[in-house]
């Protein structure tokens, strides 16, 4: 009985240590980006594409960058690029906004762009300030929350108004297109002085 009662304790530490702890940062092996498109739900799986934070030290300014492709991506269809610039490095609880422009070099930039390419191939984007512009719809906008930045994992919220579809004769379209409820949790990796 003893030997028995022995042989259950030892099986039980052995299995508690395999098990994830509190101090691994995140143990699920893959990431997501989930979003609304017009109240149509999305989801992308993120397997080897991390979000990247690099420095420019030209700005200087702080970039946060991904790249996600939806399923059947072929590159140019059904994917997510989203890009943050800052003055300072990202902070867990700070809502950064497209419209609160940055410096870069003296020059006033957004500090959001998101860009959406659906499932056809239509290209919509938030890249521009809000302004009157003659025969342009100009009410690009977005919003960005990093909830948690570890060393190697990073979560958070976003929402956008995009324009378009982009055409190669016409340019950009007068379409909204409304993201919403978006959430990203995904590696990190990152190249900081």
């Amino acid at each position: 009985m003893k030997t028995s009662a022995l042989f259950l304790l030892l099986s039980l530490l052995a299995l508690a240590s395999c098990s994830p702890t509190s101090d691994d940062p995140h143990p699920q092996a893959e990431g997501f980006v989930r979003f609304k498109v017009d109240g149509v739900q999305k989801e992308f799986k993120v397997t080897n594409t991390p979000m990247g934070f690099t420095f420019d030290a030209n700005g200087p300014v702080y970039v946060a960058t991904s790249v996600v492709l939806g399923p059947g991506s072929d590159g140019i269809k059904n994917f997510l690029n989203m890009a943050l610039r800052n003055e300072t490095l990202f902070q867990s609880g700070v809502e950064y906004q497209m419209q609160n422009p940055i410096n870069y070099k003296g020059v006033p930039m957004v500090r959001i762009l998101l860009t959406y390419a659906n499932e056809s191939g239509q290209i919509f984007n938030a890249t521009l300030f809000q302004q009157a512009i003659p025969g342009i719809k100009v009410t690009d906008d977005a919003r960005w929350k990093f909830t948690k930045i570890t060393d190697n994992w990073v979560e958070g919220t976003f929402e956008g108004v995009l324009l378009g579809p982009f055409s190669p004769t016409s340019g950009r379209g007068n379409t909204e297109l409304i993201i919403t409820e978006g959430q990203f949790s995904m590696a990190l990796l990152k190249s900081l002085p």
